[in-house]
């Protein structure tokens, strides 16, 4: 008989279905909307063009790759506003020093498609900077940039992208015809005058807590201890709260995020060593005002 709250039952019985009653925006994006069913960073091809992102065995980083676009899967969008255009993909590229989300849109050789492709960075851009500002810690400072990714042969509406770009934001059009690699471009920030040179890379071992966030995302929280003590489901909630499992198919973790600080909740375990490490690697302890605390994880129900 399975367990009603059986984390491993959870994560196995898991759909590619964004669930708006019990999540947010940011939750639903980092719960769903992460790259665990193409591995390697990859994006298909789409109007001609398509992508992969290897992060730098060199770079002590992470670099989490978004679907953006989800129109595809079942009317299932993340956006769910019709009147705004969704862009294709978000990569967060976060290291020791850095913080950057680049919104990344596929586009053909059409100059409208183009100009469409603009305006669509830009509407992502501005939804991703009020959730962040009303649920993760103020603290936290992230930089946005947006990629037009084209053939060789696209016309790219040069004036237009210097109208909307400012010291602060920046979109650049990149133009290649095969599999563009994009690490270069979404682990710094970008520059006007930027072109695609096409480079390899070789790829490093993930670091544990990014197989932790594209992996092991559950899709329903578990009502223990701390669930009771820490979450209301009130129209007005803030922040964020997802429950993460960990590889031992046992323990769990807990992530509580909020304006004013970030919380990890989790028992003693043989991971939280590598967890804490990573964590002080990324500089993310203070950018995230990190505290641990621990509960006992209550029996799950049959």
């Amino acid at each position: 008989m399975k367990q009603k709250n059986n984390p491993a039952q959870i994560l196995e019985d898991k759909k590619d279905k964004l669930n708006w009653q019990n999540f947010n925006f940011l939750e639903n994006m980092l719960v769903f909307s992460t790259m665990r069913t193409m591995p390697g960073r990859n994006a298909p091809p789409e109007s001609g063009v398509h992508f992969r992102i290897t992060l730098d065995s060199q770079n002590k980083a992470i670099c989490i790759l978004f679907k953006i676009d989800r129109d595809h899967q079942k009317n299932d969008p993340l956006i769910t506003d019709k009147k705004v255009r969704r862009p294709d993909y978000m990569s967060l590229y976060i290291d020791s020093k850095s913080c950057i989300c680049t919104i990344i849109e596929m586009k053909g050789i059409s100059n409208d498609e183009v100009k469409h492709g603009i305006d669509q960075i830009l509407q992502l851009k501005e939804i991703l900077q009020v959730e962040i500002f009303n649920h993760l810690p103020t603290k936290l400072k992230v930089k946005y940039q947006g990629i037009l990714l084209t053939p060789p042969n696209a016309n790219i509406p040069i004036e237009k992208i210097k109208q909307v770009n400012s010291p602060d934001f920046k979109i650049v059009s990149l133009k290649y015809d095969y599999k563009a690699e994009l690490y270069p471009y979404v682990s710094k920030l970008n520059d006007l005058k930027d072109r695609y040179k096409h480079q390899k890379i070789t790829e490093s071992k993930p670091l544990f807590i990014e197989k932790i966030l594209t992996t092991r995302s559950l899709p329903k929280r578990i009502p223990d201890e701390y669930y009771s003590k820490n979450f209301s489901n009130s129209q007005d909630r803030e922040g964020i709260y997802i429950n993460y499992l960990l590889p031992n198919d046992t323990d769990y973790i807990t992530l509580l995020s909020n304006t004013t600080l970030t919380e990890i909740n989790m028992e003693e375990n043989e991971y939280m060593k590598e967890i804490t490490e990573e964590l002080k690697l990324l500089n993310l302890i203070d950018r995230l005002a990190i505290k641990f605390s621990n509960s006992q994880i209550l029996e799950s129900n049959n």
